[in-house]
């Protein structure tokens, strides 16, 4: 019984001294300063991660903006291009015409000249049909000489036409390599979600292609970053002369997807078609359409789970 006693009484002056200790003045003091800190250092870690979002959106819409406006002045560029490759493909053929031409009022200017050889042995013959040969000799001349006067200027419109050319080309190569290196500088510092991002490249192959014709099924997916919605210029890489076209995804599974044409019916133009595991070119343009299963592609935030 004493030692019962005795073994209570200690453990009341323990809990004694520990309730002395937590409820002394200093303990308290010192426990309220770290409850300070940790809220003053939370409220600087907020305001620390407002900040790079903000900065980080800011610098993700002059991407979204330098991205539109360098396509625009690139397409701009591709269409006056085409333009002058139909102009002197006209102009060529124009010139090969005249060629044709120069070469059969030759041809009839031989046979000519042999008769007016023949016509000058007997002097009186030589009055009756030398005046008609010589005078349609000279129209024969006179023709040629305009033709090839005319085949020059050709010549030179095609010479002109293809120095255009050349500069337009170089305008192009300039802007592309001008738009690499704003992108690169301004991406530097932006965190790239898991999908193809504005102006991402992406080569994929053709699989099938659907009996409408309104688009193709591609080797590309979900897991190679395509997401339903999003909106692409699309080159063919088998044949640069063709002009690209845009295509929308409808369907999108982890390792293939369905890239539906988007066509202008005002102006009636259709790409051009395209072959069972021909290789294409995707470079993301426009915008995609938001769902509650997709983050926004304009953002920076990681998918939940």
């Amino acid at each position: 019984m004493t030692l019962f006693i005795f073994r209570s009484l200690v453990w009341v002056s323990a809990i004694g001294l520990g309730i002395f200790f937590l409820l002394s003045p200093s303990s308290s003091n010192s426990l309220q300063v770290d409850i300070q800190l940790a809220e003053k250092e939370l409220v600087e870690l907020k305001a620390q991660m407002q900040t790079d979002k903000n900065e980080t959106e800011k610098k993700e819409l002059e991407l979204s903006q330098l991205t539109r406006t360098l396509r625009e002045k690139l397409e701009e560029a591709k269409s006056e291009e085409q333009e002058i490759i139909d102009k002197l493909a006209e102009f060529t053929l124009k010139a090969d015409e005249l060629d044709q031409r120069i070469t059969e009022k030759k041809e009839e200017l031989e046979p000519l000249k042999q008769e007016l050889v023949k016509a000058r042995l007997p002097l009186e013959e030589i009055e009756l049909q030398s005046k008609p040969l010589l005078e349609k000799e000279n129209s024969l001349k006179e023709s040629i000489e305009n033709l090839e006067s005319e085949l020059v200027d050709q010549k030179d419109k095609a010479d002109s036409v293809t120095t255009d050319l050349a500069v337009l080309e170089t305008k192009r190569r300039v802007a592309e390599e001008n738009f690499l290196s704003q992108k690169e500088r301004l991406t530097v510092d932006v965190k790239k979600p898991f999908h193809l991002h504005f102006a991402d490249k992406k080569e994929v192959i053709v699989r099938n292609k659907v009996p409408s014709g309104k688009g193709v099924f591609v080797n590309a997916g979900y897991q190679d970053g395509l997401r339903n919605g999003m909106e692409f210029l699309v080159e063919k890489l088998n044949d640069k002369n063709a002009i690209p076209f845009r295509a929308e995804l409808g369907l999108v599974q982890d390792s293939y997807s369905y890239l539906k044409f988007v066509t202008l019916e005002e102006t009636g133009f259709s790409p051009d078609s395209l072959e069972e595991d021909e290789r294409i070119l995707l470079t993301r343009s426009g915008k995609m359409s938001h769902s509650k299963d997709l983050p926004d592609s304009n953002s920076t935030r990681l998918p939940e789970g």
